[in-house]
Parts: structure tokens; C-alpha cells; sequence
């Protein structure tokens, strides 16, 4: 529920919406249609979750010695001392077709629980979802970055005429409970209600057994209904009695094993779960600076670019990623991409970005993904992220050999990079590793023949798949093409066996 705007008066019809006709350029003859260049900033979707982008003051001469507390300072706009002396997003709301036009909160009452999610299970032993460390009893103090942590600025005000400001505890699937101020933005800002209120569907849906979800989805006692119905009646009590409602509800869950039961009984992550965390915490870290990585320099390789959460899952689901593996995102930018692979997978995940600006903000993500998946109760896989130049890195080469799958946002990458890239970096993949691309690293058209035999390209066998709309955060409407080329030196060795015998 977006709590800044009204419902619409009785009587009033709302317009029917307006349907649009676009042109665009498709490829003929197999030749590739003109790519744009990417445009670094992400459009915002109404029901993301993002901090003010004015909430950030400006910055103190002395920067915070840890990523966590950098992470506070920009989201509070307070200027923080260091420790020591010496350092949207997810605007793909929708989880299939079926689920256009409604919010988030109402998706996950539409959908049925299910244990599999948008990544397909894969062969061999079965991912571990449980966190015992988030269970243990005394818990561990979480490093986290509290909703109100993000409120207390002047950027809100009280939810109601004539109501002081109240702060509230939720309850998570764990030890742990976050918390949060009733205030609404003066702007179009990061919104604590409707966050709370999206993260208890979520956790209903998710973590609560069969019986216990249906009841409090739907009818009389659905938490979302009934928030709204204290939000209509401009009811702050009526909305903290319903949150400690659901957290007394919740405490008896994790108390008696329920919940971790229902965890275990997961094989792995629906796209949903996934990106209400990874909105949490990018709206924390990123967002109150996201227009910052708008500056680039027109020409070269470092402009900044989004994968949208939808499409990284579809990557994820091609390239046959599990647990098992590792995954490794060459141009990281602040980290989504790995965060995601480490949570909906579970995998080993590596990302190197050299960037001052996106390096800097990947490790206030990393930092708050680790507390706040602790929140969630989950266990991820190892988060791993690299600073620097990734052709000169000298933990890549290494890195390279072990990876399974590799990702190369290239969509504004200079020639000489992808070429780099290719006949060097990628010379010792091991069989059966996959590269994804947005540009083609076998060319269009591009065929064996005894006048290139010893080209590296021909160690790959490249399929082309299409993406849509709101796949990649330059593009909201169009579609565009991405690669997998896989390491795989059978037609090659095919080919010169041919070539002896002629």
C-alpha cells in the first residue's frame, strides 16, 4: 500500500489506461540491431522500498572507519566520527504475469506456498537454508541498520495530524527484531509502514506452516488487512497492537522450532523472498546516494548499470548455477548481483568493481546483507568482493580457473576490453564454464574455418536468449538479446580431426 496517496472518492471512475505504440529496431539478416548505451540510473518503481536521495548531508571531512558505519551516516545524514584513527532496485516487483498491477504484499496472498523456487532445483545434495547462529540462544548482537535508522531525520513527519512520533519493535524469523518509527516522508521517500507491513506478508508466507498462513492472509485476521484497516482510521495504537499481535504469534513460532522446521522443509528461495531482503537492504545502503553513480565518463567502460533481480534469476536458472559452484561478476558495481547469487543460490559469490564510488557502496550492502540475512534467519553462501582493476587483479586469474559461471555486464564495454577479456582472461576456463554477456564474445555469424582455427573463440559454443522489458535498469520498455557461451572444446577438436583426415 503506498500510504502517501488516497484512495480515489466513491463515484469517482478511474481512468482506463492508455496504450502506447513504440517503434523499435530489430535484427535482419542476422545482423545485431544497434545497442544503446547504458543509462546508469535505475527508474524508481512506486512500490520499491528507497531512502531520500536528499537525506545524505554532506560528506564529513574524516571518513567511518567500517562500511556499516558509513552505511548509518548516509542514511541518517549525520556526520559520524571514525572508530579509529585511520575507512529501483529492485524495481522488478512482479513474479510472473499474473501478478501485473497488484503491490507486493498482494502478490504473495495471490501465490501458493511452494518449496521450489524461481531457480529450479538442481542434482546433487540438498542447499542448507537454516542459520543456527540466527537461533542461538543468548542471540548475537546484530550490526544492523534499523528502519529507524532512516527515519530519524527531518525528511519525516508524524503519520497523522496531532500524533507524537512512535517507535515500534518487529519480530523477525529469528532471535532478532529490527526497529522501526511510524513516520511518514515529506516526499516520495523510503515508507517504514508500508515496509513493516510488506515484511510481515512476507514472513506469513514464507515461514509460517500451511494452516497458520492461510488464516492470517486472508479473512478476519490478515495482518495486511487489518494494518490498513488502523491505517484508514488513523489509528497509530490499533497498528502497534496488530504488529505485537504478530510478534507474540511469531516469538511462540521460533520458540518451539516451527518455524526453522518450515525452513528446512524449503529446497531453496522464491524470487519474491529474495527481493524483499535484497530491497531491504539496498534501501539502507544505496539509495540515499544512488544518484552519485550517475557520474561517468562518456566513452569509457565505466559506465554504471543495473541487471534487474527477474533477469539475474533467469540467468541464474540457464546457466544450471547451484550451491556448489562458484559464480563471479566481472564489474560488480555495488554488489547487487553477488548478494543475490549468495542468497537465492547459495553459491560461492565473487564480484570485482574498480570504481571508488559503487566499491565503497557494495561493502555497506555486503555488511548489511550479512546481518540482515541473520534477520531473516537464513544461511548464504560466502560473499566475496574484490577492489580494483579486473585485468590486472591478481587474485583473478585464479579466481577465473575455479569459476563455473561468469558474468560480464559488457553492454558499455570498449572493444578492447571484450577483446581483452576473451583472448586472455578467458584462455584458462575450465570445460564446462559459462560466460554471460550482454554483448557476444563468438561473433554473429562467426564460423569455424582452417583460416581461423586458433582463434580463442572457437573454444566456446555461444547461445543467444532474449530479455524483456524492465530487465535492465537502461531500459524499462525495450527488449534486448544476452549470450551464454560455454567453455567447450569438442567441435573444435572436432573440427581438426576433420581437417587431418581431408
Amino acid at each position: 500500500m503506498n500510504w502517501n496517496k488516497p484512495a480515489p472518492a466513491k463515484g469517482v471512475v478511474a481512468k482506463k489506461p492508455v496504450i502506447r505504440k513504440t517503434t523499435v529496431q530489430v535484427a535482419v539478416n542476422g545482423s545485431k540491431a544497434p545497442a544503446s548505451a547504458p543509462a546508469p540510473a535505475r527508474q524508481r518503481d512506486p512500490n520499491r522500498f528507497q531512502l531520500s536521495q536528499t537525506m545524505r548531508r554532506p560528506a564529513p571531512t574524516k571518513r567511518p572507519s567500517t562500511a556499516h558505519a558509513r552505511a548509518l551516516e548516509a542514511v541518517r545524514g549525520v556526520k559520524r566520527k571514525s572508530a579509529t584513527a585511520d575507512v529501483n532496485q529492485f524495481s522488478d516487483e512482479e513474479d510472473d504475469s499474473s501478478d501485473v498491477g497488484t503491490t507486493d504484499s498482494e502478490a504473495s496472498r495471490k501465490r501458493p506456498k511452494s518449496s521450489v523456487s524461481s531457480v529450479d532445483s538442481l542434482a546433487g545434495p540438498r542447499r542448507k537454508l537454516v542459520s543456527e547462529e540466527a537461533f542461538r540462544v543468548p542471540p548475537e548482537p546484530l550490526d544492523l541498520i534499523h528502519g529507524a535508522d532512516a527515519t530519524s531525520t527531518s525528511k519525516y513527519r508524524p503519520p497523522f495530524e496531532d500524533d507524537d512520533f512512535s517507535t515500534v519493535e518487529l519480530q523477525y524469523p529469528s532471535r532478532h527484531r529490527e526497529r522501526f518509527e511510524l513516520k511518514m516522508p515529506k516526499r516520495d521517500d523510503y515508507e517504514p509502514m508500508t515496509d513493516i507491513q510488506v515484511t510481515i506478508e512476507s514472513i506469513v508466507t514464507f515461514y509460517f506452516p500451511d494452516d497458520l498462513s492461510g488464516e492470517y492472509l486472508h479473512d478476519d485476521k490478515a495482518f495486511h488487512a487489518r494494518i490498513t484497516r488502523a491505517f484508514i482510521r488513523h489509528s497509530v495504537p490499533e497498528m502497534i497492537e496488530i504488529v505485537e499481535e504478530f510478534n507474540a504469534l511469531l516469538k511462540t513460532l521460533v520458540e518451539d522450532g516451527t518455524v526453522q522446521a518450515e525452513l528446512r522443509q524449503h529446497r531453496s528461495l522464491a524470487l519474491q523472498w529474495v527481493k524483499r531482503i535484497l530491497d531491504q537492504v539496498y534501501a539502507r545502503t544505496v539509495s540515499p546516494r544512488a544518484e552519485k553513480l550517475n557520474n561517468y565518463k562518456i566513452g569509457s567502460s565505466n559506465v554504471y548499470g543495473e541487471l534487474m533481480p527477474r533477469f539475474v534469476s533467469d540467468i541464474f536458472r540457464e546457466t544450471k548455477l547451484n550451491h556448489e559452484q562458484v559464480f563471479v561478476d566481472l564489474g560488480s558495481g555495488v554488489g547487487n548481483v553477488v548478494l543475490q547469487a549468495a542468497l537465492q543460490v547459495g553459491c560461492e559469490s565473487w564480484g570485482i568493481e574498480m570504481q571508488d564510488l559503487p566499491c565503497e557502496m557494495a561493502a555497506m550492502q555486503a555488511a548489511e546483507f550479512r546481518a540482515r540475512t541473520q534477520l531473516w534467519g537464513l544461511q548464504t553462501g560466502e560473499v566475496h568482493l574484490l577492489e580494483g582493476d579486473m585485468t590486472k587483479h591478481p587474485k583473478v586469474p585464479a579466481l577465473l580457473q575455479r569459476a563455473d559461471v561468469i558474468l560480464v555486464n559488457n553492454q558499455a564495454f570498449q572493444p578492447d576490453l571484450n577483446d581483452k577479456l576473451l583472448n586472455y582472461m578467458f584462455l584458462d576456463l575450465k570445460p564446462g564454464a559459462r560466460v554471460v554477456s550482454l554483448k557476444p564474445f563468438v561473433p554473429i555469424g562467426h564460423k569455424m574455418a582452417a583460416r581461423n582455427v586458433n582463434s580463442v573463440v572457437n573454444q566456446f559454443v555461444q547461445k543467444p536468449l532474449e530479455y524483456f522489458s524492465q530487465c535492465v535498469s537502461w531500459s524499462e520498455q525495450g527488449n534486448g538479446t544476452w549470450y551464454v557461451a560455454t567453455k567447450d572444446l569438442g567441435p573444435l577438436n572436432r573440427f581438426k580431426k576433420q581437417m587431418r583426415l581431408e
